[in-house]
């Protein structure tokens, strides 16, 4: 049979594009757990397949090594926070000073929801030493111009006093993230939306009275 009769090819299944995002979904949801409750190391793919009921070579059709199942877990869920942030700091309605507030519950609301991240942050830094800059770092480095930009406006709208911008927002996302890992590491099960008011208004009003803050802001620095 020469080259001209050789049959065609039967086509195989069409793709389902809605399936196979299903099906990443799950992957990576099983994933998400089984990494932050036996670590990257011990974790077995074949595990994560049996939970779904797949075959381990689906997983890896879908993710070709355990590191690329390990670093989407984490690329997906810096991806919904950044999603949940941007809601709120995009929203017009709420005043730009109230927004701090906003943002701060949602953010300790997603930790809150998603624990299993907090440690997969740590999990990134053990296991891959040799990156650059932890992707919990370099994600939040994305929206750094933005945020400037908006701290600047309410500093001239006089809301905020004058402070050095970089140092506010290094200042604030410190604070912000040293609160997950401190509820993360202690095992501290807090009410997000309470631990946010109550770092917010200790932010907002400070700790000195007026008195001493006058008093304070008349001493020579060092």
């Amino acid at each position: 049979m020469g080259a001209k009769d050789t049959p065609p090819r039967k086509p195989g299944r069409p793709r389902d594009p809605d399936l196979e995002a299903r099906r990443r979904g799950e992957i990576l949801d099983a994933a998400e757990k089984a990494f932050a409750s036996t670590g990257f190391a011990e974790t077995d793919v074949q595990v994560i397949a049996d939970q779904l009921g797949l075959g381990k070579g689906t997983v890896y059709r879908y993710f070709p090594t355990k590191k690329d199942l390990f670093l989407a877990t984490v690329d997906r869920g810096l991806a919904d926070l950044t999603t949940e942030m941007e809601t709120v700091i995009t929203d017009e309605a709420i005043d730009p000073v109230e927004m701090i507030r906003h943002a701060f519950h949602t953010y300790l609301r997603f930790f809150a929801r998603r624990p299993e991240l907090t440690e997969l942050f740590f999990q990134e830094r053990v296991a891959f030493q040799g990156r650059e800059t932890p992707r919990y770092f370099s994600s939040m480095c994305t929206h750094q111009s933005r945020d400037e930009e908006m701290v600047k406006h309410l500093i001239a709208a006089g809301r905020l006093r004058p402070v050095e911008v970089e140092h506010l927002l290094t200042v604030l996302g410190d604070l912000l993230f040293g609160t997950v890992l401190s509820n993360h590491l202690s095992g501290r099960t807090a009410d997000p939306v309470a631990q946010a008011d109550a770092i917010v208004d200790v932010l907002f009003h400070g700790i000195l009275t007026d008195r001493e803050r006058k008093t304070h802001s008349q001493r020579p620095k060092k």
